[in-house]
């Protein structure tokens, strides 16, 4: 996935105050709403410190195959606004 594009949807989460759920090819990660700022947006990877800076996730921008910015769930309950890789 390319790096202008995982700007756009972690700015986007943070307008929005939703939280952020990457999808890679081992796991799945949400970051919360308030610790959107924390991420990094480096040359290849993110980096996201979690669990209070106990642990810090690099996520290869190759590896990312989905990224989905989930809105409240006031509407419909699985709403979510989401972006894939396409090869």
């Amino acid at each position: 996935m390319e790096k202008q594009l995982i700007e756009k949807i972690i700015d986007e989460a943070k307008t929005e105050e939703a939280n952020l759920v990457i999808w890679d090819r081992r796991d799945t990660f949400t970051i919360e709403a308030d610790d959107l700022g924390e991420i990094e947006t480096n040359d290849d990877h993110l980096r996201i410190p979690m669990q209070d800076g106990k642990v810090v996730v690099y996520v290869g921008y190759d590896y990312i195959y989905k990224l989905v910015v989930e809105k409240e769930r006031s509407a419909r309950p699985g709403v979510r606004a989401g972006f894939a890789a396409s090869n």
